[in-house]
């Protein structure tokens, strides 16, 4: 009977455990009707508000490890590249020495479409910064259109809004040091990731409980109240 109780249990628990694997931290997403450029745009020209930088901005207060992080972009009529930074601040006086975390490049393809950034080994509680920018004329990155954020966070992950940065008021050696505004562009991206430290730990809990279903099995069974399996008449109560 308690050999048949465990395994069940047993197999429960490795099931919950698989259940604790990669999950969504934050996400955007919506129907890629629009798009915010990035970069140098020249119909955006007579409003001064080209080129342009734009950021996304969350808060976490646990540790994932395997984090992945993409985004919706596309250049129109060729690839292109887009620049990446994620950072825990932006602003005037700010420096990748002093706030970075990873920096690089992507290559871009002629449709909307889900692009990798790159892959943190973990990332830590804390508020975060993803800023893209490009060198190439009609890059962009795909928004939720009309205007409406359709977000997913994990538990203690706060989508905290986007910032934009343009014309003059850009740092263009160093593209999170720009002057940032707040902006209401709901564009596409997804950080995903393992949570290092399950809550609660969906294996560790069910390592204790079949601990405790043992040693109560094991005095049960001293004080006569388990039935013995090999007595196939014995009725138990």
């Amino acid at each position: 009977m308690f050999t048949k109780y465990f395994g069940c249990s047993f197999v429960a628990c490795l099931l919950l455990a698989q259940a604790a694997g990669a999950t969504t931290i934050v996400q955007s997403n919506g129907n890629s009707d629009s798009s915010e450029p990035l970069g140098y745009y020249a119909p955006y020209v007579q409003y001064g508000l080209t080129p342009t930088v734009y950021a996304v901005e969350w808060s976490q207060t646990a540790t994932y490890t395997n984090v992945d992080v993409t985004a919706n972009l596309f250049t129109a009529g060729s690839p292109g590249i887009v620049d990446y930074s994620l950072v825990t601040e932006i602003g005037t006086g700010t420096s990748f020495a002093t706030s970075g975390i990873i920096q690089g490049s992507v290559t871009t393809p002629i449709n909307p479409t889900n692009v990798n950034l790159f892959d943190l080994s973990s990332l830590g509680p804390g508020t975060y910064f993803l800023v893209l920018s490009s060198p190439v004329p009609d890059t962009a990155w795909q928004y939720n259109y009309p205007f409406q954020g359709n977000y997913s966070t994990a538990p203690g992950v706060t989508f905290l809004g986007d910032e934009e940065s343009d014309a003059s008021s850009i740092d263009s050696a160093y593209a999170p040091g720009s002057s940032f505004r707040g902006a209401t562009v709901p564009v596409e991206f997804q950080v995903t990731g393992t949570l290092a430290t399950p809550e609660p730990a969906p294996l560790g809990m069910c390592l204790i409980a079949l601990a405790g279903l043992a040693v109560f099995t094991s005095r049960a069974r001293r004080q006569g109240h388990v039935a013995d399996p090999n007595v196939t008449n014995q009725e138990t109560f």
